[in-house]
């Protein structure tokens, strides 16, 4: 079915944001404003678009247009912050966002924690807590906000707000799953091997590990007897490590464990 409308593509090409398919999405933008010249909606899309594929001085010049002219100043805004972080302009980031919070997003816990995640993304971890705290203040029941806070406190080495924060994260959101595996590496990097391995074991074999929380767990000499959960955990170690053990499990437990016992 041919696409008839510009709302049509903005949300054909929204799908295929959605879906990890820049390129696409790119192609289909561009062509609804061939289609639909001028319209700020799809120029939006466009901008978001090439800012996933890290062609971020296209992005910033269509987002500077936008700020000025936009109705959906939120979205351009924190655009904008993306693309000048991928440009290495910090302190332009850094004033759009503070631009932001300080206005349109007052109030709009989804938005600062959206900067946070900008920042924490490049690594600006001090950059990026403020927003997640008044991302947590303002919404206290969101568990994304926490888990976002908790990962900023242990990356500026304060376990006490790291662990606080991520623990009410899991609360709130119990099979937040990403967040029950950061919690157990925490837990793990801080010598309470029984509390992280508890915090671990919770997590289903069946969802998307990250390889520090995997790592983690077979460090402290876990590996399934069951030998369906073992044929799981063999398939998960293989879609995470990127590849399957090559001496059987126990060998791989054993070196794992050794790599981790010795990390500086």
């Amino acid at each position: 079915m041919s696409i008839q409308s510009s709302g049509e593509y903005q949300d054909r090409g929204l799908e295929l944001l959605l879906a990890d398919d820049a390129e696409e999405a790119l192609s289909v933008f561009e062509e609804g404003i061939r289609k639909f010249p001028g319209d700020a909606e799809l120029n939006l899309g466009r901008a978001l678009a090439l800012n996933r594929l890290g062609e971020y001085v296209r992005a910033s010049e269509i987002l500077e247009a936008l700020r000025v002219t936009s109705n959906q100043i939120e979205d351009v805004m924190t655009g904008l912050v993306e693309a000048y972080l991928g440009r290495g302009m910090v302190l332009q980031a850094k004033t759009v966002a503070k631009d932001l919070a300080d206005g349109p997003a007052k109030r709009d816990a989804e938005t600062l924690c959206r900067l946070g995640r900008l920042f924490y993304m490049k690594k600006r971890y001090r950059d990026a807590l403020p927003y997640y705290e008044r991302g947590a203040e303002l919404s206290p029941k969101w568990g994304e906000a926490w888990f976002g806070l908790g990962a900023c406190q242990w990356a500026l080495s304060h376990p006490a707000g790291a662990e606080a924060a991520l623990r009410r994260a899991v609360e709130l959101e119990p099979e937040d799953w990403q967040a029950r595996q950061f919690l157990g590496c925490v837990l793990h990097d801080l010598g309470r091997k029984k509390d992280a391995r508890e915090m671990l074991e919770a997590v289903p074999l069946d969802v998307s590990w990250q390889r520090p929380a995997l790592e983690r767990m077979v460090a402290m000499a876990w590996w399934p007897q069951d030998a369906e959960k073992r044929k799981q955990m063999e398939s998960l170690w293989k879609s995470v490590m990127g590849g399957a053990p090559g001496r059987g499990a126990m060998d791989v437990l054993e070196e794992v464990s050794r790599k981790m016992e010795f990390k500086p």
